[in-house]
């Protein structure tokens, strides 16, 4: 089957709760890996969005560290090879409290799709999609999503949640759309849930949902369609249930602390429990898994939260039993939990708008169904809507030139961006916590702040983007730096000192100006050059390792003399009349201190060496050697170069 039919790019979409994988990452997180690919590999989309909540598990302080092993499975599978672009975002920073969410955003693009662009929210345009790109830990600043966590008062009973929304929209082929990730309230007592019609919890979701929905119809963004995909703890109608469940039976009540109900329990006429509700258990015994299977469709009816929103959002028929709460034992894929009473929280919501975006005939139908049927994906099973949208419908944008060679995107796609920084995703020690932030680290426990590498003692060789101009992209290694001996930095000190001493002598009288019109006449040497056209070399690198040894031996001399209380006062009087000569005597008498103090612990013999090295005759040197002269004359013709005594440097 092919990911693009004709005018149509194929869309799956995937909403899962994965916070219990996390908690048995050794198996159930295998499991749920396979499972999901292999669901990938049969359905072949275009592009694939999956929308995550409570990423890291549930104690997602200890298991938050888990999510790099997710993460890179997920990039590094053969069954995703050919999705060269992808964006993954990440809201794991919990150290934020007021802003942390666990939601996960997960986007894979086939290499058949050809034109992807992203939103970007702050500047208002689209961008184009190119290589894989990850953005973890604290994502507050990250300009292609939006970002929000409910108000307190949404949820009054809880000090706080992590309930919250992640929106990213989007360019496929012209078609435009959001993608937005919700996660809202769930029930927190079973007891609490059957007192009435609709429940307090569903009230608090109706109340945080229809506050999303307004934010979206009112913000300052041009409104698209969009798919609204997440755990939204959707549950049946408890009160309801009971009465037709129970209608033969026979309630007994348990009254604990302030004299509330802790436990109910329904007889049947034998005066045999057949229903057993307190405030975290739900269990209907022997007919439990029966019921909850929902063959006949007979809860269906007992679904009623999303009636409340028909005039702006629709969902496919449910042809699939309840996604939640499934059993968490690895070798068991079938049973429900006992926790609560079984509810489609999984859910895949459309507005009524992208009707216009979707194709659909008799033998294209959209599929909405759930992953792993028998086996155990978690306490939630994934739920899935597979479908096909149309080219160039939904809001028309100018067609950008997003498209590359398809050479470089299959070369992009094997390195991977984490948070900025590329890096080889071959590299099995990338752990893609390196590079995030967090806002209070000091806060992150011991066991995922342990897990975390600083990034300068890091093993893997990152690699910086120098070059976008071509299709060839460049990289530039950037390999850890090591620390720095004594005779590093003293024979780095020397290099520069070689190198600047090469550098072309300013006149006295010239000041620094961008005006040509402020050089003075004589600035011009006599064959009418100006001395800052003249060409240096600078570079250090080619410097003989023979006169490196040399100066670091120099060096050490230096210190040795500087330690003796004996100075040598012939050495200390040459080096101090080989200064520049001014003009003025309390000038030449104030350099020749600055010279004394700056050149007092230098041999002799390397005063010596460093002059004769110089060209030319120079006024305070009227006397020298043929031989000498002979040799730098010799130099000078080698090298092409004008050469210049140290010593006579005007920086």
């Amino acid at each position: 089957m092919q990911k693009m039919e004709g005018e149509h790019t194929k869309l799956l979409l995937v909403t899962a709760n994965v916070g219990s994988i996390f908690e048995d990452p050794e198996h159930m997180l295998k499991i749920w890996l396979k499972e999901f690919l292999a669901a990938v590999q049969e359905m072949e989309p275009g592009m694939v969005a999956i929308h995550c909540q409570e990423v890291g598990g549930k104690n997602y302080e200890a298991s938050m560290q888990h999510v790099n092993q997710f993460v890179k499975a997920m990039l590094g599978s053969d069954e995703l090879q050919k999705y060269d672009r992808a964006r993954v975002f990440l809201d794991e920073d919990y150290t934020a409290a007021d802003k942390f969410t666990a939601l996960g955003n997960l986007y894979f693009i086939h290499e058949c799709v050809e034109e992807v662009l992203i939103y970007d929210f702050i500047e208002c345009k689209f961008l184009p999609v190119e290589g894989r790109e990850v953005l973890s830990g604290n994502i507050e600043n990250i300009q292609i999503k939006e970002k929000a966590k409910y108000p307190q008062n949404f949820f009054p009973e809880f000090k706080w949640s992590r309930k919250g929304f992640l929106r990213t929209r989007w360019n496929i082929n012209n078609c435009v759309f959001d993608l937005i990730n919700i996660h809202l309230f769930h029930d927190a007592s079973n007891i609490v849930a059957l007192q009435k019609t609709p429940s307090v919890y569903s009230e608090n979701r109706y109340r945080a949902l229809a506050h999303t929905l307004q934010r979206f119809e009112t913000d300052q963004f041009e409104k698209v369609p969009y798919f609204l995909f997440g755990d939204f703890n959707f549950r049946l109608d408890l009160h309801s249930l009971l009465k037709d469940l129970t209608e033969k039976t026979e309630a007994n009540e348990i009254r604990g602390k302030k004299n509330q109900i802790s436990k109910l329990t329904y007889t049947d006429a034998n005066n045999k429990v057949v229903l057993t509700i307190e405030s975290k258990y739900f269990d209907h015994h022997e007919k439990h898994n029966e019921i909850f299977s929902n063959k006949d469709k007979i809860l269906n009816k007992y679904d009623k939260e999303l009636a409340a929103y028909t005039d702006r959002l629709f969902e496919y028929s449910i042809d699939f039993p309840p996604s939640y709460p499934f059993s968490e034992d690895v070798s068991d894929g079938l049973s429900y939990m006992k926790t609560r009473c079984p509810s489609w929280c999984d859910r895949i919501l459309l507005s009524n708008t992208t009707k216009d975006i979707i194709y659909s005939d008799e033998k294209l139908k959209p599929k909405y169904d759930i992953i792993g049927k028998d086996l155990c994906m978690g306490d939630h099973k994934p739920v899935y809507l597979l479908l096909r949208l149309n080219k160039g419908k939904g809001k028309q944008l100018p067609v950008f030139d997003t498209q590359t060679s398809f050479e470089r995107r299959k070369m992009l796609a094997h390195k991977i961006s984490i948070n900025g920084e590329t890096v080889d995703f071959a590299h099995e020690q990338i752990n893609i916590h390196d590079f995030a932030e967090f806002e209070k680290t000091e806060q992150l426990i011991p066991e995922f702040r342990f897990s975390i590498k600083s990034k300068s003692s890091m093993p893997v060789v990152r690699q910086t983007k120098l070059s976008e101009a071509n299709d060839d992209v460049v990289f530039e290694e950037d390999k850890p730096k090591k620390t720095k001996s004594f005779q590093d930095i003293a024979r780095q000190v020397y290099l520069m000192e070689n190198a600047l001493s090469r550098w072309p002598r300013r006149p006295r009288s010239r000041h620094h100006s961008s005006s040509s019109e402020d050089l003075a006449e004589d600035d011009k040497s006599r064959n009418g050059v100006d001395a800052d056209d003249v060409s240096v070399h600078t570079d250090i690198s080619e410097l003989s390792d023979t006169e490196n040894e040399v100066k670091i031996q120099d060096i050490a001399v230096a210190n040795t003399n500087a330690n003796s209380k004996s100075t040598d006062d012939s050495a200390v009087r040459k080096r101090s009349s080989a200064g520049p000569s001014l003009t003025n005597g309390n000038e030449n008498e104030a350099a020749g201190k600055k010279d004394l103090s700056m050149k007092k612990n230098l041999s002799e013999k390397q005063n010596i060496s460093m002059h004769v090295e110089g060209v030319g005759v120079h006024e305070h040197d009227p006397i020298k050697l043929k031989d000498t002269q002979a040799r730098e004359g010799k130099n000078q013709e080698r090298s092409g170069r004008k050469q210049r005594c140290p010593t006579c440097v005007v920086l």
